[in-house]
């Protein structure tokens, strides 16, 4: 898809990094940047690959994971529409530190290194609201890892849907739907768990009416019962 000069300064403008600076001021960077569309399961970039760009999603979500040698796979979360990822190899100039695949059809915006540092130098604010950025994904990396050590397997589930529930949430006749198709092992990714224990978990909420489970999509029936669960050491 192509965008114009004014698409691209909109998109911009409504990001999480950007929302805040002058749309004059993004004249420049958005001018500059590129387009990029990719394919639902496609992967943008992987763990481990040199990187002198970033990326602002235009429209679509994305998943993010890391993996070992071995091929097991950690999942650290999702991003949408306005989002940025990338900025750490940008600045560093090393490897990429997660892979990420599109979950959908997604258009991207590409700014080059070159670029986005001159317009920083020029545009402290962006420079502060990045670091504020880089601070709230350190802490959610951070309690993502606390969960997986600490949280039993049920508390890591439920907080995990309740979590993509308030963020991807439709509500629905039966309960609050998450919109975001996910196989149970792709769950367990997320959640440190093997798709079997996953399946064992999901299968017994559902028996119980905590949760529906339909072709990959799930809805919340009785989210104050989740919500017990994760307070629950």
């Amino acid at each position: 898809m192509v965008f114009t000069q004014e698409q691209k300064q909109k998109l911009l403008a409504k990001s999480s990094l950007f929302q805040n600076i002058e749309y004059k001021d993004l004249e420049n960077i958005a001018k500059y940047s590129k387009v990029k569309s990719a394919k639902a399961r496609e992967v943008i970039c992987r763990r481990g690959d040199s990187g002198s760009q970033m990326f602002i999603i235009a429209r679509g979500r994305v998943t993010l994971h890391t993996d070992s040698d071995v091929g097991k796979e950690l999942g650290f979360g999702f991003m949408r529409e306005g989002d940025i990822f990338g900025e750490i190899a940008l600045f560093d100039g090393g490897e990429r530190t997660a892979t990420v695949k599109a979950i959908e059809p997604t258009e991207l915006l590409i700014i080059e290194k070159r670029d986005f540092l001159s317009f920083l130098e020029k545009t402290p604010k962006v420079a502060i609201q990045l670091l504020a950025e880089m601070a709230q994904r350190l802490r959610r990396t951070d309690e993502h890892f606390e969960d997986i050590f600490f949280r039993n397997l049920p508390g890591r589930l439920a907080k995990k849907f309740l979590g993509l529930a308030e963020d991807y949430g439709q509500e629905t006749e039966i309960g609050l739907q998450i919109d975001l198709k996910l196989s149970q092992a792709e769950i367990g990714k997320f959640t440190g768990a093997t798709r079997e224990s996953v399946n064992k978990q999901m299968r017994a909420w559902e028996a119980e009416g905590l949760i529906n489970c339909n072709k990959g999509w799930i809805t919340i029936i009785e989210r104050e019962k989740l919500e017990e669960l994760t307070e629950r050491e």
